[in-house]
């Protein structure tokens, strides 16, 4: 079969493929027929890498490593690649592996591209091996071309520089001194023109001589990386001789000598070439060293001329600098002298000037031209300071002085004249606060003085907004303005708003002081002589303030503390709106002037008297609560319509106060409140039960009269079950004198003589009364009445009064009669009527309960009593009154 057609063969045979292969057959490996038939065809077989491979290792007397590395095979299995290694040969004659895998054998190219030993084995790389990468845009500009070009013709000389520099020919020296030999001859060409022809020729000879020999020398010597270890260099240097240094034999030795000295006289050829090249071009440029020395003469010749030319020119400077510049440089620095003494002279003129100034600005101050003494102040600071750019005063008092003034701010000798108009100014500054605060504390005392206190109290009732406190005149407002911008002018605006603060507190306590009891300024004629000494025998302060705030009666307590509440209230409005008025004309002053915007915020903070009105708030309402907490004894005792009345005073200035700053300040006049109506309603408590007690004591059980005010007394209590009386409601009403009061003082309401009904009417039931019933009836309405008007946290605390007081009531009326567990028929008190006290007071229990159980309706945090204590106090009283009719008591008298 002829090489052609085997060509034909093997390429039909990949071009069909796997699938139309015949069946795969055992070959061996070490057959002859088959590495013959391998070994005779030339054609392009996809291992002829492998064989070619191993026909350099026999060929080569010395194989190198890299003809003898195996690839290593990509099978899997480690016993596959034992086996491999093991029955592997230089003899490619057979095929190691199956023909399942691939035609050409183990290992082959065709095997790794088309993976067909294990197919899982390498995969395509999927996103997380290679991430995609998104390439950026890049935008080039339209006139690139242009750019580019522009560019390389700039650097198209420096580009040359560095072809001819950076070349490994021209770095070496041997290729230099080729390249000076064509430079030398042009040059020499030039210049020496009377040189016979024969010395041009025999030079010209020798020199094509020169370079014939070195041209003899191989380029690779001239290379810069030229290394002698290298084998290839080393073979490349050898070139045919043959060293022979595999043998070992005699005759091996002496042809191995000889190559050596065939070799030795191969480098000296070489040698000598590269001298006899150095010897020529050193020749040819020993004239141009003889003639440098020449130059180098001439040099130094000319040097030792041109120095003698400048010492020359130097003494020529030194006469003229001396005869010509020093005088005049000495005419100049006697005019700087003159000048300097002008102007030594205009500062002590300065000086003197502003001496007389302040004499003068004195006299204006001792004539009380404050407005003028401000504008002299001003100007003659700014003449110690030296600026005159600011002030027309200055440029009018200097205006014929030749030079700019001087900055004498830091001269001592005008220490005490700075001090002296700094101290002047602020003289001023305080005369002006002076009269701030008491132009603005006159305004708040004509404001309360016009205020009356009812009309106070219905404004804090009602809650209504009234805007006359934030309302001034027109010329008020003026001189407030005038007086804050020559404040200003001082740097007393701070200062003057924190004295007025001082002041207003101060008159705020007055306000307080003059609503307090005072002793009388003459004793009585029938005080004793031993009372007098006692009296004048010296005490504290306090200890006689709180004597006479206890010695107040209920009402005159009340008024002060009415009265002392509403004119505060009014003033500290009024002082809200001096704040308001304040600040504004205060910022527009300070916006007026140009100043740096770090002061102006550490101004607008200084300038704002809320903190001080604030202030004034805590005092009012700690002396108050000092006040009420003096009288916590006798507040204890009060009827519960006075009571509610100074409790509801309390309240509506407290909500004032918080209305007003915004904040709840403090919480000392909220916890003296609280106290006393806490201790009010425990102590009530016992108080009723003692007055319920003597009641029944002195009870002889007779009938009493009922007033209306009474009957309708007990009209409200049933009326409350549904809804809460207007009377009761009414109590916190301060503008109006409820009927107790005026029955108090002994006067009637209608003035008609008191009633002469002697039964109490309860919803539809009629009852004959007593005076222990009344006076319980009085005690049931004030605790509901109390329940009504306060907090729902003390609500607890009145049912378990009145639950207390309706259940003593029947206890204390049994015990008055009763005899070994029996009431007693003989006893002189009438039972029948004792017995109606305890039915209608029956009734006043299921009023009682249902009054509560509404009001816990509408306070889901109030607990009322559980109904079954109410039944159970319903069946003790009527229990108590039917012993009392089984007793068979006579009927009432008619």
């Amino acid at each position: 079969m002829s090489n052609e057609e085997k060509r034909q063969n093997s390429q039909h045979s990949l071009s069909k493929g796997p699938t139309n292969m015949e069946p795969p057959k055992i070959v061996l490996p070490n057959n002859p027929i088959k590495s013959t038939q391998i070994l005779d065809d030339d054609s392009g077989s996809l291992n002829d890498d492998l064989l070619s491979v191993h026909e350099s290792a026999t060929a080569l007397r010395r194989p190198s490593m890299d003809s003898m590395s195996i690839r290593k095979s990509f099978e899997s299995s480690r016993v596959g690649r034992n086996n491999y290694i093991s029955s592997f040969s230089f003899d490619r004659g057979g095929h190691s592996g199956s023909m399942d895998y691939s035609p050409l054998g183990n290992n082959a190219i065709f095997e790794v591209v088309m993976n067909t030993r294990r197919k899982n084995w390498l995969s395509y790389p999927t996103t997380l091996d290679i991430p995609p990468v998104t390439l950026s845009k890049n935008e080039i500009d339209t006139n690139w071309k242009k750019d580019i070009g522009n560019y390389v013709e700039n650097i198209k000389n420096e580009y040359e520089i560095f072809q001819n520099a950076n070349n490994l020919r021209n770095m070496n020296r041997l290729e230099q001194l080729k390249r000076m030999k064509s430079y030398s001859h042009t040059g020499d060409s030039t210049t020496s023109v009377d040189v016979p022809e024969n010395s041009d020729s025999d030079e010209s000879y020798r020199n094509d001589n020169d370079i014939k020999e070195i041209n003899q020398v191989p380029d690779f010597f001239f290379e810069k990386q030229f290394q002698l270890d290298n084998q290839r260099t080393f073979h490349r240097v050898l070139g045919d001789i043959d060293l022979r240094l595999t043998s070992l034999t005699t005759d091996d030795q002496k042809k191995r000598d000889e190559a050596n000295l065939e070799l030795r006289d191969k480098l000296s050829d070489y040698l000598d070439a590269v001298e006899n090249l150095l010897v020529t071009e050193i020749s040819k440029s020993s004239h141009k060293f003889f003639h440098a020395l020449s130059e180098v003469d001439e040099i130094q010749e000319r040097a030792s001329h041109t120095v003698s030319e400048l010492d020359e020119l130097v003494k020529l400077l030194e006469f003229t600098d001396k005869e010509k510049i020093q005088k005049k440089l000495d005419n100049i620095q006697l005019l700087f002298k003159r000048k300097n003494i002008e102007k030594l002279e205009q500062g002590l003129l300065q000086v003197k000037l502003i001496l007389n100034k302040t004499t003068e600005c004195r006299k204006v101050y001792e004539d009380e031209k404050f407005n003028e003494c401000l504008n002299m102040i001003k100007s003659i600071d700014y003449l110690i300071k030296g600026d005159d750019s600011m002030d027309s005063t200055v440029q009018e008092w200097t205006s014929n002085w030749p030079y700019k003034l001087v900055h004498l701010k830091t001269l001592p000798a005008l220490s005490e004249t700075r001090e002296f108009l700094t101290n002047m100014k602020i003289e001023i500054g305080g005369k002006y606060s002076i009269q701030l605060a008491d132009d603005l504390l006159s305004d708040l005392r004509d404001f309360c003085k016009n205020k009356n206190t009812q009309q106070t109290i219905v404004r804090l009732q009602c809650g209504t907004s009234d805007k006359s406190s934030l309302k001034f005149e027109e010329k008020f407002q003026n001189s407030i303005k005038t007086l804050i911008h020559e404040l200003n002018r001082c740097e007393e605006l701070a200062s003057s708003f924190k004295l007025y603060q001082d002041k207003f507190i101060v008159e705020l306590k007055s306000i307080i002081k003059n609503y307090l009891p005072h002793e009388p300024h003459h004793l009585p004629a029938t005080e004793s002589s031993q009372d007098l000494v006692q009296n004048q025998k010296p005490s504290s302060s306090g200890s006689k303030l709180s004597r006479l705030i206890k010695e107040q009666t209920p009402m005159e307590f009340q008024d002060m503390i009415m009265n002392i509440f509403t004119q505060t209230s009014e003033a500290l409005r009024r002082l809200y709106g001096h704040q308001k008025l304040l600040l504004d004309i205060s910022l527009s002053e300070i916006a007026s002037i140009d100043s740096s915007s770090e002061n102006q915020h550490n101004m607008i903070t200084q300038l704002d008297i809320r903190g001080g009105i604030n202030e004034a708030i805590r005092i009012i309402q700690l002396r108050m609560g000092k006040i009420i907490a003096v009288r916590r004894e006798m507040t204890s005792t009060l009827r519960a319509d006075h009571f509610l009345k100074l409790y509801s005073i309390c309240v509506l200035f407290i909500q004032e106060c918080e209305t007003l700053s915004g904040e709840f300040l403090t919480k000392y006049l909220s916890d003296v409140l609280a106290a006393q109506l806490k201790n009010y309603i425990s102590g009530g408590e016992s108080r009723n039960i003692r007055t319920i007690q003597k009641k029944i004591e002195i009870e002889k059980w007779t009938p009493f009269i009922v007033e209306s005010s009474v009957q309708r007394d007990v009209n409200d209590i049933v009326s409350s079950i549904d809804l809460d009386p207007i009377n009761w409601t009414a109590v916190l009403d301060l503008t109006q004198e409820t009927e107790t009061d005026f029955e108090e003082n002994g006067v009637a309401t209608d003035g008609n003589p008191p009633g002469h009904r002697k039964s109490v009417v309860v919803g539809d039931k009629t009852f004959v009364a007593s005076a222990s019933l009344i006076t319980t009836i009085e005690i049931i309405k004030e605790l509901l009445v109390l329940s009504v008007n306060i907090p729902p946290m003390y609500l607890p605390s009145c049912e378990r009064s009145c639950f207390s007081a309706m259940k003593y009531f029947n206890t204390a009326t049994m015990a008055s009669v009763m005899d070994g567990g029996r009431p007693l028929s003989k006893s002189g008190k009438n039972l029948s009527i004792m017995g109606e006290s305890l039915d209608c007071m029956a009734e006043f229990v299921g009023i009682a309960q249902r009054f509560f159980q509404r009001l816990s309706d509408s306070y889901k945090d109030f607990i009322p009593y559980e109904p079954s204590n109410y039944a159970q106090l319903l069946s003790l009283y009527q229990s108590s009154s039917d012993r009392l009719y089984q007793a068979h008591a006579p009927p009432p008298p008619v």
